[in-house]
């Protein structure tokens, strides 16, 4: 069977369904499967012939509310179609659906399903229809949660054709084993011994790192609140912190090499998650966290993965989102209670081994792909 892949970007380049699309990549070689990928050009530069796919990148032309544009990619489909048997298309991306219509493949499509479009009403409207051919279209879609294709406002179209696959923690990931212990040190040296409460994430509204900031006021004085990563909110967060007198309690470290993620996950207390917002869908940074055996503090987003991936009192603690008090509450609970810690810890271990692991992960890969070819429609 020969797969390709249809999605935005491919890593390098950085994101969360970038991180899922290497995952697909990996689970069906394992599964004997041969696969490509046809994805956008961004930044670079990039090294594709050492890749264990190939991959074609088509150049943008432009980007229009996040979605790039392509006269590249439609013409990329139409002479690659002919030679694979599934199409395995990453969502939302609507220059996708567009190209596959313009198309029309032969072969079985597989939508991958991240996550609905969110607070976009006006191109929701525009490009509904194209959207409503694609779901109908499809043959299988893929949720990373049962969540994803129960509570999508495309839940009518998936019915009867869902499976859940969920993300994992792969090798080229952040993991215990890659954390240098001279790294640690240092990072703990740097607060000079306090508690780490550590965030990832780029700095835009949706991740609440506004919330966390509020709550980090609530704190005991000897833990810090360290929020990783880059984005158009750095400035603002900063001003905020300063106006309530946090500067030495909660830092932004700005982008964090890949190199030294594995450093700080090793040397943090406890994972923070604020999300406030439906576009934060499953929280892969989450899965990360728990590798370490480190207490996540999630929130409970409604239509939302995340709270199904750390669950409340088993891997960590969660809490509703925008809620400041509560999660300051969360947060000094964990801090106060190191035994909890632990035990939340070990279920966090537990899950990244078990269903998060990726050998889980490529069988529920073969089980959903198993059901293209079989008359019976695959079930949630």
């Amino acid at each position: 069977m020969r797969v390709l892949q249809v999605g935005k970007f491919y890593p390098p380049d950085p994101g969360g369904v970038e991180t899922a699309s290497r995952q697909t990549s990996v689970a069906l070689t394992r599964l004997g499967m041969a696969g490509e990928v046809l994805c956008f050009a961004g930044a670079g530069p990039y090294d594709d012939a050492s890749g264990s796919v190939p991959v074609t990148r088509a150049a943008v032309l432009a980007t229009v509310s996040s979605q790039p544009v392509s006269l590249a990619y439609i013409t990329a489909l139409r002479a690659m179609a002919p030679h694979f048997d599934v199409f395995h298309v990453h969502c939302p991306n609507i220059l996708a659906a567009l190209a596959l219509y313009l198309v029309r493949p032969r072969g079985r499509i597989v939508l991958h399903w991240h996550s609905d479009i969110i607070g976009k009403k006006a191109l929701l409207t525009l490009v509904r229809p194209l959207e409503t051919w694609l779901c109908r279209r499809a043959d299988l879609v893929i949720g990373p949660t049962a969540v994803h294709l129960a509570a999508s406002d495309r839940a009518a179209d998936f019915a009867g054709k869902g499976a859940v696959v969920p993300f994992c923690v792969d090798e080229t990931m952040a993991g215990p084993h890659k954390a240098d212990p001279a790294g640690v040190a240092s990072i703990r040296a740097r607060f000079g011994g306090r508690r780490i409460i550590f965030a990832l994430g780029r700095l835009v509204p949706y991740k609440g790192f506004d919330v966390l900031v509020a709550a980090a006021g609530a704190l005991p004085d000897d833990a810090v609140v360290v929020i990783g990563g880059g984005g158009p909110l750095a400035a603002a967060l900063g001003r905020r912190i300063e106006a309530a007198g946090l500067g030495g309690r909660v830092v932004l470290a700005g982008r964090i090499p890949d190199a030294q993620l594995s450093d700080w996950f090793a040397a943090c207390d406890i994972f923070c998650l604020p999300s406030t917002e439906r576009a934060e869908m499953f929280g892969i940074v989450q899965l990360e966290a728990m590798a370490f055996g480190k207490p996540v503090v999630s929130t409970a987003i409604a239509r939302s993965g995340v709270p199904a991936v750390n669950r409340d009192g088993i891997t960590g603690l969660v809490v509703p989102p925008g809620d400041a008090v509560a999660l300051g509450r969360a947060l000094t609970r964990l801090l106060g209670d190191a035994a909890l810690g632990r035990q939340l810890g070990q279920g966090g271990l537990a899950a990244v081994a078990g269903p998060y692991s990726p050998e889980a992960v490529a069988e529920a890969f073969g089980r959903a792909y198993a059901c293209l070819y079989r008359d019976a429609s695959p079930r949630l």
